[in-house]
């Protein structure tokens, strides 16, 4: 069941100016066992700038929302996180470059909620787009960095005062004078909580039907050193690495059966190598925070990583005794992903996904991923646009492989009442 409502400028050039915009995202699903919200929100901008507050729908990074196989850094695979923050939504010109060049960005603080190893725990999320370009070629890139802080350990509270999320934001090491410091599993050494950050490159092309887009993410979250205490040292910021998404867009100016192409892949099989220190870096995994780079219980970033609940769920012949004990059960990936999307008539439209992945699982359960575990991926939706404020879709997936084999459908009615 879908509710929606929402208020805000219904032309341009009034929104170019200032708007105000809520809505009420309300699902029932579990033969109506289970209501939840999936947007609560409310929105005040002034040209491109925009304070924002509540629970909304948002995938960071410049990949299609639709036709990904997800960001690695939130990819709206998981339900939105709270936040409260300000962003730049999109590209604007820095003055004194003659529009040569753009920046868009976000601030923001998010709260975790109870459903984690560290109940209560804060979420700090910022990134920085740069533009170059003025008319049909772009080159883009931009620097993402997420920090899970606070919360409540079973040894105690982890530091969240004001001069603690000072140091969040700066990436900075802990004091460790400080009492607070002492209480609990807290890394001193390294940089307080557990921070990840994501690099975004790439260019696009529009001609003059078509717009193309070549891009790539890499990710980091330990840099190199000789120990433990080396271990977050920005020289170690990845962006040149072999683990990577790379993908490919092209889409269409004008409504047809084929209207937007994308193409990517994603390796993270490598990570720094098996040596502990130079490499595991263990992506999306924490060793204070341990339930992860998720939030109720499903991943934030890139879906295609698997989290210990999913692998206990698989009933396949996984030795579920060595898993491990950390949360993203399967970090170590070969991916190949295929989406399209188009307009059969005015009315009625297509959306199609095809992910093939080679699972490999994490340094510390190699022996249970040998050999490495194929999985198939795919996903068939049709879109009936009934008038202006009511859409129906219905869609019909099929998983297939080493891991698990499921199949099933949805029917949603979208009715949007302003």
């Amino acid at each position: 069941m879908f509710l929606k409502r929402k208020s805000q400028p219904g032309n341009d050039s009034v929104k170019a100016h200032s708007y105000i915009s809520y809505a009420v995202d309300l699902y029932n699903n579990n033969d109506f066992k289970k209501t939840f919200l999936q947007e609560a929100f409310i929105k005040g901008g002034i040209k491109s700038w925009e304070l924002r507050a509540g629970r909304y729908e948002e995938i960071i990074g410049e990949v299609d929302p639709l036709l990904s196989s997800g960001s690695l850094a939130i990819s709206g695979n998981a339900l939105p996180i709270p936040k409260i923050g300000i962003a730049n939504t999109r590209y604007t010109p820095v003055p004194y470059t003659k529009g040569w060049l753009q920046f868009k960005g976000r601030f923001s603080h998010g709260w975790l909620g109870q459903i984690n190893y560290l109940k209560g725990a804060f979420l700090h999320e910022k990134s920085i787009y740069l533009r170059f370009g003025k008319k049909n070629f772009h080159l883009h890139g931009g620097l993402n960095h997420f920090a899970q802080w606070g919360g409540t350990h079973p040894n105690g509270k982890a530091p969240s005062r004001f001069k603690d999320y000072l140091y969040i934001i700066a990436g900075g090491k802990g004091d460790a004078s400080d009492p607070v410091y002492q209480q609990g599993p807290i890394d001193i050494a390294n940089a307080v909580g557990n921070h990840l950050l994501i690099s975004d490159i790439g260019f696009s092309y529009q001609g003059n039907s078509s717009l193309f887009k070549l891009y790539t993410q890499t990710i980091f979250e330990k840099g190199k050193g000789r120990g433990p205490e080396e271990r977050d040292r920005l020289v170690g910021l990845k962006i040149a690495s072999r683990d990577r998404l790379i993908g490919f867009n092209w889409e269409n100016a004008k409504h047809s059966i084929l209207e937007k192409i994308v193409v990517e892949g994603l390796f993270t099989r490598n990570q720094g190598g098996p040596v502990l220190y130079v490499g595991q870096d263990n992506f999306d995994n924490n060793a204070t925070y341990k339930t992860g780079w998720v939030y109720q219980e499903r991943i934030i970033g890139t879906p295609l990583f698997i989290t210990r609940n999913d692998a206990l769920k698989f009933h396949q012949d996984l030795d579920t005794t060595q898993i491990s004990e950390w949360n993203i059960t399967s970090n170590r990936v070969n991916g190949w992903h295929f989406g399209f999307k188009g307009m059969v008539n005015n009315h009625l439209g297509y959306r199609m996904l095809t992910t093939y992945v080679q699972h490999y699982g994490n340094y510390s359960n190699t022996n249970v991923f040998e050999p490495f575990k194929k999985q198939l991926h795919l996903l068939l939706e049709g879109s009936c646009h009934v008038n202006k404020r009511v859409n129906i879709i219905a869609g019909l997936a099929q998983d297939t492989g080493d891991l698990s084999d499921n199949t099933g459908g949805s029917l949603r009615i979208e009715w949007l009442l302003k």
